[in-house]
């Protein structure tokens, strides 16, 4: 019998040696539970680590490795915080000092007696005529073999160096005979079990060469085939007859009634879902909108055209507080023509759930709007007609789904919306079990979002300019790339320290998508009624806030984001009739071509452009580590850098050729939403 890969991705993540209950618990909080998760934190970059430099050719502040024999050993201090100074010479004479602080047990270490031969890896610098090098990597000589070393971005307070023997450690414990069901489809490429390990093992291979990218690949075939198969199984389901739903007066009374005229492309998308509800079948449509192009309006339409036929609607959103938003616009909007409107979240008290469930189950409530909360077994309707997910790609598929099988009795619509602005070739690949409604242009009274490209030493600047923002009692995002520390990138916590100090009055509070959901909740009522006017986040803002007062977003290393989700950021302000503004903060190190990119987002405002163009400039060299954004849910799959790969696999016999993906690789990929936020 074969070895099956995925319980072992199931292993809790002590389990791993060096990895104790305190460990444990940290990484769990950011979400890293089990053995599987550990295995899919891929390398950020990889370390050219063949050569031995010369000490007397080393460059400061250019990482490189040296070897040579110990020539002197001493320490300075008392204790253990005592410093120890190693000096280092190799065969051509020179010398370099090693310093390593709070570093007293290195006396003792007989690896390091004079006579000693080392080799040592750091960033050099110069003081004098004499190099040195703080806190090197070092071991014996004779352990050292050259090669490419795999370089991690830090986890939970734990470095790079600590995790990636973590991970070393993780694939070790799998099986080397264990398989996925995928493994006997993909002949052409390694094995699921043979591809982590070139990935976390290399030695041998450039970052770039074939076996590299094919290990890469097969892992992403392996996340993408269950997606896509899992997608063609529920196209085939909803190929099924319903009541058909013509418009009625009721429909031009609400129409008639809005504060202001439909746009065109409103127009334009109400016709197409007008049309599939008249229709007789089944409607399974994604409507993609750009940010504040007033889908809501569109919601509203389908909310009348089912009530003025007696049946309910349900829309789901990812966090409560874009749902409670929901709930608001939408009693204003229904409530005046007859139509009731609940609301139901995590957050909604028992005796208030209670007496509202009873009320749904009778008929009394007309649209329902929540989290998915909706989900739950004893949330029944009387007669549930159309299903509607806001930011649909924040939940998985099968959630999408399980909302719409709230019926036993008729075939319920499915409505998908997202502001994720996506090339319509990628969409109909992506979201190939829906149709596609494309919504372009934006409402009277939004004006154009002011953005600016600066530089990182301009931001003593930029925090004045942001005083000021303050001052006239505007809300400020500040978006940062990571959760956790970084060599390369500033973190949540790290800006959160500065920009408190910076700020001192106006309770600046962090945000992350491994928060608790209780935690993310407060942050988001904090900033949307004004007891927080500053917020420091990750792209978790991107969906599912709505805050007219915010009138500046700050983006630091917006190079590292492609544009269509730099246009999603962008879209948290502006929401208002009072100028906005974005500013994008490129890294030190961002290339030309990176920079020309971030200056295509000052002169377009179109998502879908945008979008187009990150399909044209962004390429496969990108690092794999910035791959595990988990954008539109994936852990290593990137729409815009894979889109070849989605065009080229969307069609694959093998989705036929698997009938149904195993319970628990389904899980592992698909996970449930609160994981993908």
């Amino acid at each position: 019998m074969p070895i099956e890969i995925y319980p072992s991705f199931y292993l809790p993540i002590e389990r791993i040696d060096g990895i104790g209950p305190v460990a444990a618990k940290k990484l769990q909080n950011l979400g890293y539970h089990t053995l599987g998760s550990l295995l899919f934190h891929l390398p950020k970059s990889w370390i050219d680590d063949r050569m031995v430099t010369p000490i007397k050719d080393l460059i400061a502040k250019q990482e490189a490795r040296v070897q040579g024999v110990i020539q002197s050993r001493r320490s300075h201090g008392f204790g253990r915080k005592a410093t120890v100074h190693i000096t280092l010479a190799d065969d051509t004479g020179a010398s370099i000092q090693l310093s390593f602080f709070h570093a007293k047990y290195m006396m003792s270490d007989a690896r390091l007696q004079e006579g000693q031969k080392i080799t040592v890896r750091g960033i050099p610098d110069k003081w004098g005529n004499q190099y040195q090098m703080t806190h090197p990597d070092w071991l014996p000589l004779d352990r050292f073999q050259a090669g490419w070393v795999a370089k991690y971005a830090s986890l939970a307070g734990f470095n790079g160096k600590k995790v990636g023997g973590w991970i070393k450690k993780a694939v070790q414990m799998l099986a080397k005979e264990a398989q996925s069901p995928l493994d006997k489809h993909l002949p052409d490429f390694p094995s699921l079990v043979q591809a982590l390990s070139l990935l976390h093992n290399n030695e041998h291979f450039a970052p770039d060469s074939e076996t590299m990218q094919q290990a890469l690949i097969r892992l992403q075939l392996e996340e993408l085939l269950v997606y896509l198969q899992l997608m063609q199984s529920q196209r085939k389901q909803a190929q099924v007859l319903t009541k058909a739903m013509p418009a009625t007066e009721k429909e031009q009374t609400f129409i008639k009634a809005l504060p202001y005229e439909l746009t065109a492309g409103q127009q334009h998308v109400w016709q197409e879902i007008g049309d599939d509800l008249a229709s007789g079948k089944r409607m399974h449509r994604l409507l993609q909108g750009d940010v504040g192009a007033g889908k809501t309006w569109i919601a509203a339409l389908g909310m009348v055209r089912l009530a003025a036929h007696g049946r309910q609607s349900a829309i789901m959103a990812p966090t409560e507080v874009l749902a409670q938003q929901h709930a608001v616009t939408l009693r204003e909007l229904l409530e005046p023509h007859g139509i009731v409107v609940a609301l139901l979240t995590g957050s909604t008290k028992k005796r208030e759930r209670n007496t509202m469930l009873k009320a749904l189950a009778a008929g009394d409530i007309d649209v329902l709007v929540g989290t998915h909360a909706l989900l739950t077994p004893d949330v029944v309707f009387q007669d549930l007609g159309l299903a509607m997910i806001d930011e649909q790609h924040r939940f998985g598929v099968q959630q999408r789904w399980a909302l719409s099988e709230k019926n036993k009795n008729e075939a319920v619509h499915l409505l998908a919306m997202t502001a994720t602005p996506i090339p319509r070739s990628l969409a109909l690949a992506l979201y190939g079990d829906m149709h596609l409604s494309i919504m372009q242009g934006l409402p009277q009274g939004r004006k154009t979002i002011e953005t600016r490209v600066i530089a990182a030493d301009k931001m003593p600047a930029l925090a004045n300019a942001v005083q000021r923002m303050l001052t006239q009692d505007g809300r400020v995002y500040w978006i940062v790339p990571r959760i956790d520390e970084d060599d390369d990138m500033v973190s949540v916590n790290e800006r959160l320290d500065t920009l408190k100090q910076r700020f001192p009055q106006e309770n600046v509070l962090g945000l992350h998508g491994k928060m608790k959901a209780k935690d993310k909740q407060d942050t988001l009522n904090a900033f949307a009624d004004g007891r927080c006017k500053l917020i420091v986040s990750t792209t978790v803002v991107e969906v599912g806030v709505n805050v007219p007062e915010a009138r500046v977003i700050v983006i630091e290393h917006a190079d590292m984001y492609g544009l269509a989700q730099l246009h999603q950021l962008r879209g948290r302000v502006g929401r208002s009739n009072l100028q906005s503004y974005c500013m994008l903060i490129s890294s030190k190190l961002a290339t030309e071509t990176a920079q020309n990119r971030l200056k295509l987002m000052t002169t377009c405002y179109d998502g879908l452009q945008l979008a187009e163009a990150d399909l044209q400039h962004r390429g496969a060299g990108d690092a794999v580590g910035t791959r595990q954004s988990g954008e539109a849910g994936f852990r290593l799959i990137d729409p815009a850098l894979d889109a070849d790969l989605i065009r080229q696999w969307c069609a694959s016999p093998i989705l036929n050729q698997l009938e149904q993906v195993p319970e628990p690789m389904l899980r592992f990929w698909r996970p449930l939403a609160e994981e993908v936020d």
